[in-house]
């Protein structure tokens, strides 16, 4: 006997749902046991279902789908995740972010059936703490850090600073040589909130490792590199130890 699979769906516009209803009730081993248009709604049937499969949009006004997988995983709970989208410029985010697969909207028959048969095999191999593992780092890899300015926040993906630097009581942020956000923020704060990637080189600047290319104990400085911008910044001896370690490590 077939073992049959339950799936959830979950899309702020209902004739979304409906349309994605319709084409898993072709497919024999789903089942559809809950959908919701709504994230608090979307949280309570998971917690009574815990599905198989989880068909996640996007783009939704309340949550996004990132977001609701980031309350998946402090529920301790990893389905398989198809995210649907109509917008393509997510579908290598969701690729990168560790998510199973993706469809795009209008969701093709032929499609949903070859995503859903590699969910289901991987259901089979998976247990919970490899699904739980896997959610974990897609909630990583995809949660912004929140910033305080003088005219209320700005949320940054880590990957897309290159170093920060110290402005008195205040931090500047550098996504590229020549784009930076001030933030309302000592950068003893700033420093407190970044993941392992960053470090601490000197006082006053903190580097995203990275983009770190090269580090020079003659010259007491480190190089980075993001697309076309390079920098060199000073390195003082008691900390060149610890950068090259870490960058003998990456």
């Amino acid at each position: 006997m077939k073992q049959r699979y339950t799936a959830m769906i979950v899309d702020d516009e209902p004739e979304a749902i409906a349309s994605m209803e319709i084409l898993l009730e072709g497919i024999e081993d789903i089942e559809v046991v809950c959908c919701a248009t709504e994230p608090e709604k979307a949280l309570t049937l998971f917690r009574h279902w815990k599905p198989d499969l989880l068909f996640l949009d996007i783009q939704m006004p309340a949550l996004s789908g990132f977001e609701i997988l980031e309350r998946l995983y402090l529920l301790h709970y990893g389905p398989c995740v198809i995210f649907t989208t109509a917008y393509d410029k997510y579908a290598l985010q969701a690729i990168k972010a560790g998510a199973f697969d993706y469809l795009l909207k209008p969701v093709d028959m032929d499609e949903l059936r070859k995503t859903v048969t590699k969910a289901v095999e991987k259901c089979k191999a998976f247990n919970i703490e490899q699904r739980l593992s896997d959610l974990e780092k897609a909630v990583q890899n995809h949660r912004k850090l929140r910033f305080n300015t003088r005219s209320g926040f700005i949320l940054i993906h880590p990957d897309e600073i290159f170093y920060i630097e110290a402005d008195a009581n205040y931090s500047e942020i550098f996504l590229s040589k020549e784009n930076c956000e001030v933030v309302s923020m000592n950068i003893g704060t700033v420093e407190e909130i970044l993941p392992k990637q960053f470090i601490r080189i000197n006082r006053s600047v903190i580097i995203n490792s990275h983009y770190l290319t090269k580090v020079s104990g003659v010259n007491k400085n480190c190089t980075l590199k993001k697309d076309e911008d390079e920098i060199t910044l000073s390195v003082p001896d008691k900390q060149m130890p610890d950068l090259k370690r870490r960058f003998g490590e990456r």
